[in-house]
């Protein structure tokens, strides 16, 4: 007979799934992560794990999601600070996003885990994945001496290529990435203002 957690407990054992999940892509990849690592180092057992999450992707999904909320609010809170987004805000909140942030998934994913990842994700999570440049163009919209006119799929693909160049830090000079993403962040933002 399974177990039956509480609210509370339900909530907690899926915080430290999703934790230990981002901890075992940080040390392994998405494709050496595996259901049964994540459930022995948060203590349950491998079919409770699906009473959370359908699948590891439906996990990294769900981690993704998690990362973007995040970025969502911190826009979120500069705009209630000061009533719109400019330049340096942006700069700034890319450069510890591509840089800095040791939790952002998407540094973590490498292409082939995202290939595998798209390919077994249902069509309404890849749904809501297209609601990116939904949510970029909302935000967008609070942006302060914006162009009249900006190409806002250049402005996604600057966002890709900087995760690229973190995912790919090991082939490049590594002193010499902190100038090129920051390049490549102003570049971007010259898409906007």
């Amino acid at each position: 007979m399974p177990k039956i957690y509480s609210q509370e407990k339900r909530q907690e054992i899926r915080e430290q799934i999703m934790d230990m999940g981002l901890e075992l892509i940080k040390q392994y990849g998405m494709r050496k992560m595996s259901i049964e690592q994540i459930t022995k180092k948060v203590g349950i057992a491998q079919g409770t794990f699906y009473n959370f999450f359908d699948s590891k992707e439906i996990l990294v999904y769900e981690l993704a999601n998690a990362y973007q909320e995040r970025i969502n609010q911190k826009l979120e809170e500069i705009i209630q600070i000061k009533g719109y987004l400019d330049r340096e805000s942006l700069r700034e909140l890319y450069y510890g996003m591509i840089l800095k942030d040791e939790d952002n998934v998407y540094r973590l994913l490498k292409r082939e885990d995202i290939q595998t990842f798209l390919t077994r994700l249902p069509s309404n999570c890849l749904n809501k994945i297209s609601d990116t440049k939904m949510q970029m163009e909302k935000n967008l919209r609070y942006v302060s001496e914006k162009k009249e006119k900006y190409d806002l799929d250049a402005i996604l693909n600057w966002i890709q290529v900087m995760n690229l160049v973190v995912e790919n830090k090991d082939i490049l000079v590594e002193t010499g990435i902190e100038k090129i993403v920051n390049r490549m962040i102003e570049n971007m933002l010259d898409e906007i203002f």
